[in-house]
């Protein structure tokens, strides 16, 4: 899923800019699924995967990821 998280954001520019625009804050991913999103019972694996990408993205941006 991390790989293909990566692959959409680096395919689609504007989605990145959109995503690195949350700057630090939390990701909750809301769905009808106790291992993806998160709420209570929720493990929010998207959500972590997306702030993971972000702060891959914001590295390479500058320069510290080629």
């Amino acid at each position: 899923m991390h790989a293909l998280l990566r692959a959409k954001f680096d395919q689609h520019p504007r989605l990145a800019d959109v995503l690195v625009a949350t700057g630090d804050a939390r990701i909750d991913y809301s769905a009808h699924s106790a291992y993806w999103s998160g709420g209570p019972k929720g493990r929010n694996w998207l959500g972590r995967l997306l702030e993971l990408v972000r702060s891959e993205i914001v590295a390479q941006r500058a320069g510290f990821l080629s």
